[in-house]
Order: structure tokens, then C-alpha cells, then sequence
């Protein structure tokens, strides 16, 4: 029976390493080996962030106009503050800027993990083999640039100006997370919540001498209309399944503004960030990395809920005409399950922390004990 018992735990580290982490290092590997191959490493830094932060930098103009037509060459509409922060890889060639950016991407995201709290080696390796984290190599939006930013507010949520200066950055850089500024006023940290207002809204205004905010907005409002029929959201599987826009977007705008009131009652970072994927235009698949910043805080350790996202293998990064019926509810379904396990785990432990507060000194401030 000891021999047996032996042999069942070696099984068991031996199942571990290889899915944890021999099958991550290859999926990346293999993720990485085909984009450079195909030209489609970094395929959207490649193709528009990189020039528009080298036109900018020259003092030029990249900005198109509001009547622009979305699906004919690179969109060059990131806000300034984007291409200031890529500006120093713009002094690299094309090629090896995109090489960097990826692994770059990666980095931020395990940076994400590790400021939430995550010591578990095992979940790094699983989240390697997400599509959303895998194949934000293919694509680098950004996207784990803003879990570390949102990852870095949530930690340092008690404190005054951190949590805003770290949001009013990642809105700046994407205006669809903004509802986190909601979440940050729920918790009531005003100051903070105005200063990322504050800062994403500066962001907005270098476009300035380059073009107007209405041609910039009207350009935006553009790219939303061409892309989101395409997007993983609500809006999108409703309008590939036959439904009207304005059908889809009234479904849309009422599940959100359930999400955004569910946000400041109960105070929840994880119904922010579910209001975030459920209100933005254009919601591609990379953007779902972002599910891993609740999960992350209700599971610091490995377990099944982890591996719920690598079930969206098949599902298109990006571009126009990707989203079929089946693939986006399968998206939207297993996101919605990592977001439902992260906020039942979010409630259990305000109730927990509430409970043993004693009542005479309970306060609805949602202010940590410590802090009284």
C-alpha cells in the first residue's frame, strides 16, 4: 500500500510539471516560432502602434480623420500616452521591437499575478495556456500592461494617490476600463477616483496638437462601429445570432448598468472589471487575460477554476468578421463563470471580514479596520 501510495504521488507531480509547466513552455514556444514565421508577431504594435509612436515622435500627424475607413491599413488611434510609453523600443528595428514587446507583454502579465498576491508557480504556468495570455503575443494590445496597472490599483487601493495614478494610466491608455474608477469611488477613495479621472482625461487632450477631440472621438466612434458586431460581448453574439442593433445594444446597456450598479453596492473589483468587458465597443479576445486579476484575488492557488479559459482555444484573436454565434458564447460563457466564481469568493470574504469586526465599530465606509 506504501509503495502504491508512492506511486500515485509521483503520478501526480509527474501530471503537475507537465501540464503546469512543460506545456506552457511549449505552447508559448510554439505561439512564438509561428508569429515569427507568418509575420504576425506583435501584429498590431507591428503594424500601428510602433509607427504612430515613431510619427509622433518626428512631431507628425497620424491621426486620421473622422470619416477614416477602418478597414484598409493600420488604425493609428492609441491615444499619445500609448506612444510615449513604447517610445524607447521605436529606437530598435521594426522586427526586433516586435520580438521585445511580446516577451515584454508577458512579463507585465506574470508582474500582474505576482503584485495581486499569487505565489502559486503552478497558476503562471495554467495561465500560459490561456488563449487570452498565449495569444497576446500574436497580437500585444496592451492588455497586460493594464492587468499590471489595475492589479497595482487594487493593491494599493488604501492608499491616496497610487490606485488613481495607476488607473487614470490605464484608462488613458483605454478608455473601456474605466468603470474600475467607479469601483475606486465605491471603496470610498474619492481622491483617488478623481485623480485617474484627472489623468485620463489629460491623456485625451495631448491629442491636441495633432487633431481635435471631436475628429479624434469621431474616428474612435468609427473603429467601434466597424469592430464591435465582431467583438466577444453581449452586443456582439446577439447581432451574429440575427438580432437587431438596437435590440443588442438595449440588452447590452441594461446588463452593464446591472453590472455598474453591482459595482458600487457591493463595492466589487470583479464586477467592475465585468462591466469593463461588457460596455466596451470592441472587447477581442486578449482582453479576457483581465478575468485572471479577480480570479487571481479570490484563488491565489491553483485549482479547476484556473483551467476553465484554456477551453477557448479555436476562438479568433482579432479582426473583422471573426465572431461566429458559437464561438463568442463560449467566450462570453466561460468568462462569465471565471467572473462568477471570482465575485461569489469576493463576497465570502467581505462577509468574513465583516463578521469579525465587532458592531459597535462597524462602519458602512468599507475602510479597512486598520485604517479607523
Amino acid at each position: 500500500m506504501s509503495e502504491g501510495r508512492n506511486l500515485a504521488r509521483a503520478s501526480r507531480r509527474v501530471v503537475v510539471v507537465f501540464l503546469c509547466c512543460l506545456l506552457p513552455v511549449g505552447v508559448l514556444i510554439t505561439m512564438f516560432r509561428v508569429g515569427l514565421d507568418a509575420n504576425s508577431l506583435a501584429v498590431d504594435f507591428h503594424h500601428e502602434l510602433y509607427p504612430q509612436a515613431t510619427a509622433l515622435i518626428a512631431g507628425d500627424n497620424p491621426y486620421p480623420t473622422g470619416d477614416f475607413e477602418p478597414r484598409v491599413g493600420g488604425n493609428l488611434v492609441w491615444p499619445p500616452i500609448a506612444a510615449v510609453i513604447v517610445a524607447p523600443l521605436t529606437v530598435l528595428p521594426l522586427g526586433t521591437a516586435d520580438v521585445v514587446i511580446a516577451v515584454l507583454g508577458l512579463v507585465c502579465f506574470a508582474l500582474a499575478l505576482r503584485v495581486i498576491g499569487v505565489r502559486d508557480w503552478r497558476v503562471y504556468g495554467v495561465c500560459c495556456l490561456w488563449p487570452p495570455v498565449a495569444g497576446e503575443m500574436r497580437v500585444s494590445h496592451l492588455t497586460p500592461l493594464l492587468a499590471l496597472l489595475a492589479a497595482v490599483a487594487w493593491r494599493e487601493r488604501e492608499r491616496r494617490t497610487v490606485p488613481g495614478a495607476s488607473l487614470g494610466l490605464a484608462v488613458g491608455l483605454k478608455f473601456f476600463l474605466w468603470p474600475l474608477v467607479l469601483w475606486l469611488a465605491s471603496i470610498r477613495r474619492p481622491r483617488a477616483a478623481a485623480l485617474a479621472a484627472v489623468i485620463a482625461g489629460a491623456s485625451w487632450l495631448l491629442v491636441l496638437p495633432y487633431t481635435g477631440l471631436d475628429e479624434y472621438l469621431r474616428a474612435l466612434l468609427r473603429l467601434g462601429s466597424y469592430f464591435d458586431q465582431d467583438s466577444y460581448t453581449i452586443f456582439g453574439l446577439l447581432v451574429q445570432s440575427g438580432a437587431s442593433d438596437i435590440l443588442a445594444r438595449s440588452i447590452t446597456s441594461i446588463v452593464g448598468c446591472a453590472l455598474l450598479v453591482g459595482t458600487w453596492k457591493y463595492r466589487s473589483f470583479t464586477l467592475a472589471v465585468a462591466s469593463a468587458l461588457t460596455l466596451s465597443p470592441i472587447v477581442w479576445l486578449d482582453y479576457y487575460a483581465l478575468t485572471a486579476l479577480p480570479l487571481a484575488i479570490a484563488r491565489p492557488r491553483l485549482s479547476i477554476a484556473w483551467f476553465a479559459p484554456i477551453a477557448m482555444w479555436g476562438a479568433a484573436g482579432t479582426g473583422l468578421g471573426i465572431g461566429t454565434p458559437e464561438a463568442t458564447a463560449r467566450v462570453l460563457v466561460i468568462a462569465g463563470v471565471v467572473l462568477s466564481v471570482s465575485f461569489a469568493a469576493e463576497r465570502s470574504m467581505s462577509r468574513d471580514r465583516s463578521d469579525r469586526v465587532p458592531s459597535d465599530v462597524r462602519r458602512p465606509t468599507g475602510i479597512p479596520v486598520h485604517e479607523r
